[in-house]
């Protein structure tokens, strides 16, 4: 009991203190992110963001904090590219229609959605995609939207999802061998997946985030969400009305991922 009155207390204090200071301050960013949304009277967006996602409602599960807190600064135009229809149970044509309005709850318009609809990217637990296709397929997109700055998962795709992964191997594939990129570069940042233990920490993963992000900071992002960008992100998830089974209520609770996300640039 000591143990926990010694050292847990002071850390969940601690944790609580950094969250709710960071989710106070702008972005955090690496430099040159930094000095882009730092100019508030652009009168036109001089950031081009793409989220890259797989699935319906992983732009609720993962990546909230990241397009309220771009929302708020002005300057950025906000796109949201999800590579399937979700279709694993039969409900492709449902979770179309949910996406959309999720998104509109985080600001995003339907105009600024592209789904991709195609065999090639089935929403399938055991297939990795093709990443040649679909630097095929999000190439023109890129280019067409003149994207200078790409969002998605990261290696392990936070869940482990090999859909999740196939989208970091098959960005970084586009951007690094891509020949157009190498006269309009786009910067590409990988959502971190962490522990199991960190995952569900909520809003107390803070301290561990803030460590990590401050280690390497020239190459890192974080966005932190206050609540009532978390209870925007809630609204958007219930859009979801085909997906929200017991254990996706609970997640919308415990999941750091509903209150921050920190990124690597991996190009």
């Amino acid at each position: 009991m000591s143990v926990f009155i010694n050292i847990f207390i002071p850390l969940i204090i601690l944790s609580a203190t950094i969250y709710f200071w960071l989710s106070r301050l702008p972005a955090i960013l690496d430099s040159d992110l930094r000095a882009i949304l730092a100019d508030k009277k652009a009168e036109k967006p001089s950031l081009n963001v793409m989220f890259v996602t797989a699935h319906p409602d992983d732009e609720c599960m993962f990546f909230a904090p990241t397009i309220l807190a771009l929302k708020k600064r002005g300057n950025v135009n906000i796109k949201l590219t999800c590579f399937s229809t979700g279709n694993a149970a039969g409900l492709g044509k449902v979770r179309r229609v949910e996406l959309v309005k999720a998104a509109e709850v985080l600001g995003i318009p339907s105009t600024d959605i592209i789904i991709i609809d195609d065999e090639s990217f089935p929403d399938d637990m055991k297939r990795a995609w093709d990443p040649v296709l679909m630097a095929k397929a999000l190439e023109p997109i890129v280019l067409m939207s003149k994207t200078d700055t790409i969002f998605t998962f990261d290696t392990q795709g936070v869940s482990g999802h090999p859909n999740h992964i196939s989208l970091y191997i098959g960005l970084k594939f586009m951007v690094k061998t891509g020949i157009k990129f190498k006269f309009q570069p786009v910067a590409l940042f990988a959502l971190d997946s962490v522990s199991v233990l960190r995952k569900y920490m909520f809003f107390f993963d803070a301290l561990f985030s803030f460590g990590e992000y401050y280690r390497n900071a020239s190459e890192r992002a974080m966005f932190v969400s206050d609540f009532n960008d978390y209870q925007i992100a809630c609204r958007a998830m219930h859009k979801h009305e085909s997906q929200m089974a017991w254990f996706r209520k609970l997640y919308l609770t415990f999941s750091r991922y509903m209150y921050i996300n920190t990124y690597d640039q991996i190009a």
